[in-house]
This record gives structure tokens, C-alpha cells and sequence, in this order.
């Protein structure tokens, strides 16, 4: 029996998302865990996202915003996250379709860990499953057997932001979000900081590859083959550059953290 005693609220950015919204609400609102509020906040979008999301608030009670101006996909989430009003948060993409049982797993999963996450399953972009997931496909690119974990800054196991959920508190003590990370990136940097990360290989989220993905393993891929053509040929470079970036983003998500007081 499902125990929906807690409030889950779920923050959803939107920018011209009319192709993939509705099977990603869908997905959402088949939840087997019921007791969920969906706030989403709309980035200026000219396509008929908005008129998506009256619809949804007509026969859901959905709550949307529209930004006076577009401030990016970063604070469109750090918006979303302040409106929200549940003891857990999820983000979700738009263009994403959560198998029905996620909210119910990450909640009863959660115990006191500050932030609890999955693997995600891809798609393509008519939502045909690639036999892949997320994680693997990273690693790959990384040329890597497991997840890189720099003193623990990278222990997030290729977290993807639509495939977590988090305590409100996190919320509360990460916004405002500091513009040199991504939102999903920051929220388990500060997650580490206080009761922890736990990953469940599971993949109860479908994450959707196309050609119009705001961010996200497209961008991961290209860049990170970029990287891999360099190692071939120049390997020992590679490897002092690689560990270079590692110390010197670590020093400076260190003085970022302590100037927030973490």
C-alpha cells in the first residue's frame, strides 16, 4: 500500500515544449504516489507550451508561471524550486516520461539521506528505447570503469536532475543558485554537504536524446568525444589536464561552498 502521507512537490522549467510535454505530464500525473503539487514555470515560450499547461491546470489543478523575460533554463529551475511547497522536490525535464512507480521508490527510499537519485533509461526522440542508459553511456565517453570521484565532489554517479528527488531543506539553503553550475549540479554539491547522496541502479526515468535538449548528454557526449579524440593521441597531456581541471574546479566549488557558509 502506498503511503502518500508526504507532499512532493515538482518543479518542471518549460521553454517551447509543446512536442514532448504532454506525455512527459502524462507520465507525471500516472504516478502511483498521489499526493504531488507540479509547479512549473515557463521561460517565455512563443509555441503552444503555455496553452499545454492551462490545459493540465484545468484538469489537474497544475500550477505555471510565466517569466516576464527569459532568464535560462538555471533559474527557471531555482524559480520553480522556491514555489514549491512540498517536504520533497523533483525536477523534471520536458521532454523526459517517468516510469509510474518513481516518486513512490525515491520516497520510500529516501531515509535520511538529503538527496536520493536514479539511472535513466534513453530514448530517442519518438521514444524508442537505445538500449543504453545514461550512467553507461557517460562512463564510456569517459573511457571510464566507474564514476570519477574527485574527494567526493564527483561522487554524484552521472546524476541527472529529472532522475532525483530532494529534501526542501536543500532547496532552502542552495538558492540562490550560483551561475557557474548547472542546478542539478549545485543541488548535489550542496546535498553532500549535509546528509548525503544515495543512488539506486534503477532506471525509472526515460531520458529523451534529440536534437533540441536545452542540456544534457548530447552536449556531455560531443564535448566529452572531443576530449577522447585529444587522449588518444596525446595521452600523458591528457591526463595532466584532466587532473588539472579536477583541482582547480575542486578549489573553487570549495571557496563557493564556504562563501555560502557550507
Amino acid at each position: 500500500m502506498v503511503n502518500n502521507d508526504k507532499l512532493v512537490s515538482i518543479a518542471m522549467a518549460t521553454y517551447n515544449g509543446e512536442k514532448y510535454l504532454r506525455e512527459q505530464l502524462d507520465s507525471i500525473y500516472n504516478q502511483t504516489y498521489k499526493n504531488i503539487e507540479v509547479i512549473v514555470c515557463d521561460d517565455c515560450s512563443v509555441d503552444e507550451t503555455v496553452t499545454i499547461l492551462e490545459e493540465y491546470k484545468q484538469k489537474y489543478g497544475l500550477i505555471y508561471y510565466i517569466n516576464e523575460k527569459n532568464i535560462g533554463f538555471v533559474k527557471n529551475f531555482e524559480k520553480a524550486a522556491s514555489l514549491c511547497n512540498g517536504e520533497f522536490i523533483a525536477f523534471s525535464d520536458q521532454d523526459d516520461i517517468w516510469l509510474p512507480e518513481k516518486i513512490e521508490t525515491l520516497v520510500n527510499e529516501m531515509c535520511d539521506y538529503s538527496l536520493i537519485h536514479t539511472n535513466s533509461a534513453l530514448i530517442n526522440a519518438n521514444g524508442e528505447d537505445l538500449n543504453d542508459t545514461l550512467k553507461s553511456r557517460l562512463l564510456r565517453e569517459l573511457g571510464l570503469k566507474q564514476a570519477v570521484n574527485f574527494k567526493g565532489i564527483n561522487k554524484q554517479e552521472a546524476l541527472q536532475g529529472a532522475a532525483c528527488l530532494f529534501k526542501k531543506n536543500i532547496a532552502t539553503k542552495a538558492i540562490p543558485f550560483p551561475s557557474e553550475f548547472y542546478h542539478d549540479y549545485w543541488i548535489s554539491l550542496v546535498a553532500l554537504k549535509m546528509n548525503g547522496i544515495k543512488y539506486i541502479d534503477r532506471c525509472l526515468v526515460k531520458y529523451r536524446l534529440h536534437n533540441n535538449n536545452a542540456v544534457g548528454i548530447n552536449q556531455e557526449c560531443e564535448y566529452l568525444s572531443r576530449i577522447n579524440f585529444f587522449k588518444k593521441y596525446f595521452l600523458t597531456l591528457y591526463k595532466i589536464a584532466r587532473y588539472l581541471y579536477r583541482l582547480i574546479n575542486y578549489i573553487r566549488i570549495q571557496f563557493i561552498l564556504k562563501q555560502r557558509g557550507f
